[in-house]
């Protein structure tokens, strides 16, 4: 038989291991390599038995007999050194093996990163200016870092446990949200599977844009303004006793000179009253009062 026909006679592919009939041997359309792995079992059985028929029509078509065959069989399971792949045979009879997925939960909470950043920022702006002022918020950074990290270690050990090459999670630690961009790149360039990195990308315009289109739009000002509004009021009442809490719209209907508009303050003995505040200009100086009971 020569090397044409055994190359016709059966395509490159996970088959029956010639010197063990409980392993698959990968067979690459020329020759036996070393890649060894467990015999699948259940449905990849039948599917392996179909795929042994076919060869032996295969056989007779291309004019290769039953006896050539075993004389190929009996070479393969001759004494080759090991880590040595065989040559001169054909594999006939086994089951093709499919690659273990890629995709883990891990991966996914990954490409999650861009959304996960925005919603920590806004629960941590809304508690440093409606709840109090305290730099614990800061520790929204430290937050990211460490499940970017604990993600990206989660993930690299599945994909180990696959039999996949698997990326450092040390790329994860490179900057808060841009880590795990470096280190859903690299899996991609270890792994197949780039769902989760189109995830992350997708959403990083989209978090991106947020702000971006706030700015455009010229609701960032309005924002930015009630921010202050909501510190400067704060601090004046609730730094002085007069009140236990103020809370102001978060968004502004405008900012132009001689807008009014109000906040809520709760008193120490629990009564609510309006906090009157205006614009004085066009450069967004303002002026508020504590409305009468």
């Amino acid at each position: 038989m020569t090397m044409e026909q055994a190359t016709r006679v059966v395509p490159a592919g996970w088959y029956q291991d010639p010197a063990n009939a409980g392993n698959v041997r990968w067979w690459n359309g020329i020759t036996w390599t070393d890649h060894v792995e467990a015999k699948p079992t259940g449905e990849q059985a039948a599917a392996a038995s179909a795929l042994a028929l076919e060869a032996r029509a295969m056989e007779r078509q291309h004019g290769i007999t039953t006896a050539e065959n075993d004389i190929i069989m009996s070479a393969a399971t001759g004494d080759v050194p090991s880590g040595h792949p065989r040559t001169g045979t054909i594999a006939i009879a086994g089951s093709p093996h499919r690659m273990a997925p890629t995709g883990t939960a891990s991966a996914w909470l990954l490409g999650l990163t861009p959304l996960i950043g925005l919603v920590l920022t806004v629960v941590a702006a809304y508690v440093f200016f409606y709840v109090t002022p305290t730099p614990l918020v800061a520790a929204v950074v430290v937050v990211l870092y460490a499940l970017g990290f604990m993600l990206a270690v989660g993930d690299s050990r599945t994909l180990e446990a696959r039999g996949h090459h698997t990326a450092s999670p040390m790329w994860a630690l490179a900057l808060p949200v841009i880590g795990p961009l470096l280190y859903l790149v690299n899996r991609r360039l270890k792994a197949p599977g780039s769902k989760p990195l189109i995830a992350f990308l997708v959403l990083l315009v989209v978090a991106a844009g947020i702000p971006l289109a706030g700015v455009a739009t010229g609701s960032a000002a309005t924002m930015t303004k009630a921010l202050e509004v909501q510190q400067a009021v704060r601090a004046d009442l609730v730094g002085t006793g007069a009140a236990t809490s103020v809370t102001c719209p978060p968004i502004l209907e405008s900012i132009a000179a001689g807008t009014v508009f109000t906040c809520d303050a709760v008193l120490p003995d629990g009564n609510t009253v309006h906090v009157w505040v205006s614009f004085d200009n066009e450069q967004g100086q303002f002026s508020w009062a504590l409305a009468n009971r």
